[in-house]
């Protein structure tokens, strides 16, 4: 009988185990990883102080906005976020050409469309949800274009998300008060 038991469970395992083996997602690390931040390398664009300086406004607005979810004020979260969004709107595309002009679209659009959510939202974990893509947008534009300043990356492993700082500091916007020193920096920027 414990030799039938033996067969059958080799016999139902031993497949399950090759397919995990050739399946994409098989031997996936499940660990602590920001998908989104290592897709690919973010190309580094020469750009003007001009166009600089509007992305910096917005990189500003979105410190504010990491503000207000660091305190939990989910009101204040929606008043940043459409202060955030005029930012955007002041932002100079024709300063912009080719490539740049192009990666500029591609990035601008998780940061417009998580706003909006933001600005109609009233709870806050549905907010924090989709301050991950802005954050992550915004990530890709300060890397590809500058913004005169140090920039920190800061990535939290429970939230599995990450943000934008202008500090050191740890205080972390997808949890708040909950978990504030929850997170560490991933990359300084320049």
């Amino acid at each position: 009988m414990k030799n039938l038991i033996a067969v059958v469970i080799t016999v139902m395992v031993f497949p399950i185990a090759l397919m995990a083996q050739d399946h994409p997602h098989g031997n996936m690390d499940h660990g602590d990883s920001n998908t989104a931040h290592n897709e690919g390398e973010v190309k580094r664009y020469e750009v003007s102080a001009d166009f600089q300086e509007q992305l910096n406004a917005v990189y500003q607005a979105n410190l504010e906005l990491s503000n207000a979810f660091v305190a939990g004020e989910a009101d204040v979260a929606k008043s940043k976020a459409a202060t955030m969004s005029s930012s955007m709107k002041n932002v100079d595309m024709s300063l912009l050409k080719g490539d740049a002009h192009m990666v500029w679209m591609a990035y601008i659009k998780p940061i417009n469309e998580g706003l909006k959510v933001i600005g109609n939202a009233s709870d806050i974990a549905a907010q924090r949800k989709a301050y991950a893509g802005v954050s992550e947008g915004l990530f890709k534009s300060v890397k590809a274009f500058g913004v005169g300043e140090t920039v920190y990356y800061q990535h939290c492993p429970m939230a599995k998300a990450s943000w934008l700082s202008n500090s050191e500091d740890i205080n972390n916007p997808y949890y708040g008060s909950m978990m504030l020193t929850c997170g560490s920096t991933k990359e300084v920027l320049n």
